[in-house]
């Protein structure tokens, strides 16, 4: 037999659970997926995980005993963008030929802890289920009763070019909005901008992780598909990953003038002795405005743009000096600064 080589990490639960103050169950089910997520970022790859329609059950019930509404329904996905669980495919009848297979096949190691009826899932498991068996539930039927076959129309196959998405690729939600708004609320405003970019909900532990940031300095989370920022008093913004706000903007000259694009938008300005030049933030500059100078890093954080975006802001250069920051590119309601360009002659 050839052993795979895969990577083994080790970590203390039991401390970090008191640090994150969550159970076990939650804590080691959060590292795994934090490790795994580390692994997908080094490579485009999708995790596959064991969740059948039983494990659904479980959740649904788990989650109402806690106060869950309907949205307890809609969990486990058949895939959310970053996992996909096969096993939901399966009747229940053939969940149980291919468990009686794999046992006879390969060793099987169950975690010790899935028989202690200290915890809910497991009483859940081996209390109401043999019940809800007894009763003929369907379990395959009522999984697919809450999720939609079609939502599986997807691009598996990572070496194919992506298709260039239309359509919005950068919300920005006011503060006042925001702070508006109850918890629930929140995620379903954000759930709601995660669909229109093409993508999934949150996970429940990412949203409020989100949102206790948010009542600090600053929020910040990133997934595989997006970007969540907020500042304390700033706006909410939820960027798409493949956003051309990602990519560097280009110049060059249109008779005698300089036109620069960037992020699907363009500014054009009369420049006949090309002493203007297209150039971007770096720690430590200044600019020029009416009262002195400015560093650009405070005109950045006034004006709202993510700290991840900043270095890709277009910035005008008259002579190799910064004169004008592009934020009309960012987007169209915003005005370049210094509205008047101030220059040393």
């Amino acid at each position: 037999m050839h052993w795979l080589s895969l990577p083994f990490r080790k970590k203390k639960i039991p401390k970090l659970s008191l640090k994150l103050k969550k159970g076990f169950e939650e804590t080691g089910r959060l590292v795994r997926y934090h490790e795994l997520k580390k692994i997908t970022n080094k490579k485009p790859s999708v995790i596959l995980t064991g969740h059948h329609c039983k494990d659904y059950t479980e959740s649904i019930f788990l989650h109402l005993t806690r106060g869950g509404g309907k949205k307890a329904f809609y969990t486990l996905p058949p895939f959310d963008g970053e996992r996909f669980l096969p096993l939901v495919f399966l009747e229940d009848k053939e969940l149980t030929l291919l468990y009686d297979f794999v046992i006879n096949q390969i060793k099987i190691f169950e975690d010790e802890s899935n028989k202690d009826p200290i915890y809910k899932r497991n009483r859940i498991r081996m209390d109401l289920l043999p019940v809800l068996e007894k009763e003929n539930w369907n379990f395959h039927k009522i999984y697919w009763n809450f999720h939609d076959r079609s939502q599986l129309d997807l691009q598996f196959n990572l070496k194919k070019e992506p298709t260039v998405k239309q359509g919005p690729h950068i919300f920005r939600i006011p503060h006042e909005t925001w702070t508006s708004l109850n918890v629930s609320s929140k995620k379903e405003l954000i759930d709601f901008h995660l669909k229109l970019l093409g993508h999934y909900p949150l996970y429940k532990s990412g949203f409020d992780n989100f949102h206790l940031q948010s009542e600090g300095e600053r929020a910040f989370l990133e997934n595989k598909n997006c970007f969540l920022y907020k500042s304390k008093f700033g706006d909410l913004f939820i960027i798409d990953k493949k956003s051309p706000a990602f990519k560097k903007a280009t110049s060059y000259r249109d008779g005698e003038n300089l036109c620069i694009n960037w992020n699907q938008n363009r500014f054009k300005l009369s420049d006949p002795e090309e002493k203007y030049s297209l150039g971007s933030w770096h720690h430590g500059q200044k600019i020029q405005i009416r009262s002195g100078n400015k560093e650009i890093s405070e005109c950045m954080r006034e004006n709202g743009i993510p700290f991840f975006l900043r270095t890709f802001i277009p910035i005008l250069y008259f002579d190799g000096e910064p004169i004008q920051i592009l934020f009309s590119l960012f987007s169209k309601s915003e005005k370049n600064y210094p509205k008047r360009i101030y220059l040393e002659r």
